[in-house]
């Protein structure tokens, strides 16, 4: 598909990772993100501490990264790393765990866990769950799709272990990755250096786990199957049809994914692949649709009012659209998160500015206009830009050598 980079342009790609103006916007747009959760969440602290708050990220993030760049040749002669890398995100999922143990979801201000857990109890007991309410007293958004991602979590007790599990899952994905052991610490860096990650984890939010376990299995199919998307058609219709009756959004980065191979298989495959994704997509969604009540009740209270309640509908519209121009662009498998990236920052970041426009800044930041935990979902997206952009770079040096 588009997996594989020329040798000539090898030399181009290393030379121009972290050194072109997309890659430092992605690590500036991150650091801005991750500000305004500090910015918001700092009042909360002693008021000297308060007022230091960001200028402490701002020098932590700064010299971080720094000394990153001048410890790369360390990192990379340390033998049995990927033994320490092990180590390490078993005892961070640990704290992980403890943190969610810890937390009382019910003394939480966001419904993010109780809606899915709403989702989950309604669907166990043949209820319809868009009219139950959740300890806030809101409605959950929750396709069905997320009713089995998290109930191996409800069963155990807490379906704020979501996020642990899917960090473990993800730390696992990234140190087995073929790339330089720098490589990887730059990954985890960009996310422990984020406070918009541990908001997630504290919250017992699923948003940002639900676009991490899409993002990984993007790259383990790209891996699998190169140029041949479309060769385990039903295995791959049944994984789309579930993480697409998670939220709406993962629609973006699927239609980038696969929209343009799509148009390129036979017609026989074409329409199979289709019947597929039809089928698998009611199966997954039988448990609601056995409890559907009436036409006037569904169109009353219905997941999809909660999804596209932030951001104006043509900027939704436009975000579902571009997908399917832009897919025919991807040339590297980074591509698919880069374009993400660009869409997703378009949506919410517009939102969020038309919004200050009219409300002001610290309407949307400290009051209910706005959710800036949205803006997260931008993060996962840079995260594996970078880590695919990696891979290629170890990929190509690899054909190079060959």
């Amino acid at each position: 598909m588009y997996f594989y980079i020329k040798k000539k342009q090898v030399y181009i790609l290393h030379k121009s990772l972290f050194f072109n103006l997309k890659d430092k916007v992605f690590l500036i747009l991150l650091f801005l993100i991750n500000s305004l959760f500090v910015f918001k969440y700092s009042v909360r602290l002693p008021e000297t501490l308060n007022n230091i708050a960001l200028l402490t990220y701002t020098l932590l993030f700064i010299s971080i990264f720094y000394a990153h760049f001048k410890l790369k040749n360390f990192l990379n002669r340390i033998r049995n790393f990927n033994l320490l890398l092990y180590i390490f995100s078993f005892l961070i999922f640990i704290v992980f765990l403890l943190v969610n143990l810890k937390v009382d979801g019910l003394s939480l201000n966001t419904d993010r866990w109780s809606a899915l857990d709403v989702l989950i109890k309604s669907i166990l007991e043949i209820k319809y769950p868009y009219a139950i309410l959740d300890h806030l007293g809101n409605t959950t958004s929750n396709l069905p799709g997320l009713f089995y991602i998290g109930l191996p979590f409800y069963l155990l007790g807490d379906i704020g272990f979501l996020q642990p599990f899917t960090f473990l899952f993800l730390s696992l994905f990234i140190i087995q990755s073929n790339i330089k052991n720098d490589q990887k610490v730059f990954i985890f860096l960009l996310i422990l250096i984020s406070p918009a990650f541990y908001w997630e984890v504290i919250a017992k939010s699923d948003l940002m786990s639900n676009c991490i376990l899409l993002l990984i299995f993007i790259c383990f199919w790209q891996k699998k199957f190169r140029n041949k998307l479309f060769k385990k058609k039903g295995l791959l219709a049944i994984i789309v049809a579930l993480f697409c009756l998670t939220r709406g959004i993962v629609m973006i980065p699927l239609t980038l994914f696969l929209f343009a191979p799509f148009v390129k298989i036979a017609s026989k495959k074409k329409i199979s692949f289709l019947l597929y994704l039809f089928f698998f997509g009611v199966l997954i969604s039988l448990p609601i649709l056995f409890s559907l009540p009436s036409l006037d009740f569904i169109i009353e209270h219905n997941p999809f009012n909660h999804q596209t309640r932030y951001a104006p509908k043509i900027l939704i519209i436009l975000s579902l659209l571009v997908p399917f121009f832009l897919s025919f662009k991807v040339k590297y498998s980074s591509d698919v998160f880069l374009f993400s990236t660009y869409i997703f920052s378009g949506l919410m970041l517009i939102t969020f500015g038309l919004n200050i426009i009219e409300e002001g800044f610290y309407n949307n930041v400290f009051g209910d206009l706005f959710d800036i935990s949205y803006l997260s979902m931008i993060l996962p997206f840079i995260f594996f830009y970078f880590l695919e952009s990696f891979i290629n770079i170890e990929e190509g040096f690899k054909n190079y050598r060959n």
